[in-house]
Order: structure tokens, then sequence, then C-alpha cells
């Protein structure tokens, strides 16, 4: 290997571990058949390449489930450089599978962000029951009453707050 090498590969080395520190994603699935994600910081290709390989998991269980996607800061909704292109093929590949088996999703985004967000149509992209919330009641008062109570689900409401503060402690946890 050339020696100019070294310090190229060294410097892309040191750069993808700075910023898996600075990136989080917890999936919390003890609620099953509601998903709760908790994101922060900024993501990269890898944790977005990842997070598609774990909703891969799911859909491939053939079940119906649900999803609440927790936000906790402005970084953790940035979209890495060339991640459009790869989301827009997920979507194409597996968008069947989610329409087949996602019965909702609700996000949760922190209040500044809200009104640039909520303009955003999930609903369409994904072709499932799904809204934005500044405010986590919200959205699990949403989920309730849209999601579960119509497929005849248990939603035991303290139990889903005590996964979401779990996610969101795991999720906040730098390595």
């Amino acid at each position: 290997m050339p020696a100019a090498l070294v310090p190229v590969r060294l410097r892309a080395r040191l750069q993808s571990i700075f910023i898996k520190e600075l990136s989080m994603i917890h999936h919390e699935l003890s609620q099953w058949p509601l998903v709760i994600s908790v994101s922060s910081g900024l993501q990269t290709l890898e944790s977005m390449h990842a997070f598609t390989e774990d909703w891969n998991r799911w859909l491939d269980r053939g079940q119906p489930f649900a999803s609440l996607r927790v936000f906790a800061d402005a970084d953790a909704l940035v979209h890495p450089e060339g991640s459009a292109q790869s989301a827009k093929q997920w979507l194409q590949a597996r968008g069947a599978d989610i329409r087949r088996h996602m019965m909702g999703m609700a996000s949760v985004v922190p209040a500044d962000q809200y009104e640039k967000i909520r303009k955003m149509n999930v609903e369409k992209l994904f072709g499932v029951p799904a809204s934005t919330f500044a405010d986590t009641d919200d959205a699990l008062a949403w989920l309730g009453e849209r999601v579960m109570a119509p497929s005849g689900l248990p939603f035991d409401l303290a139990a889903v707050r005590a996964a979401i503060r779990s996610a969101r402690t795991a999720a906040a946890a730098v390595p």
C-alpha cells in the first residue's frame, strides 16, 4: 500500500468513529407491535443503512406493527449527503411490504422544527396512516385512537411512556 494513502484512510477512519459518536438511533421493541425509535445527533449513511436493515427485519416478520419515531434534537432530522437516493430505492423495494404491515406511523419532532417538518406528507410517502407531532403525548393519543384501538390492540400508556424514556436514555448515551 502506498504510504500516501495511509493518512487519508486513517483520517476517514477517525472521522467515521467521531461521527458515530455524534449519532445514535435506539429501538425499543418491548411494546411490540409498537416499535419506538429515538434518534439523536447527526446521522451517517451507515446509521441510515442500519436503520433500514432494522425495518427490513420487522417487515420480514410478516406481522402488522406501528412506529413511533422520536427525533430528540434538530440534528436527528438532518439527512446525510447521499441518503436520498438510497432511501428512494429502499422505499421502492419495500413499499408494498410497508403498506401491507405498517398500521401507522407517528413522528415526534422538536417544537422548534415542527412547522417545517409537518409540511412533509409522510402518509403519502409511505402509503399508511401517519402524522407528525411536536408533543409526545399528542403522538401517543393519535397512535392509541387511530392505530391501536381500531386494530383491537392493547395500548398500555404507562408502559409505552417508560419504553420511550428508556429509548431516550439509550439514544442520549454516547459510546
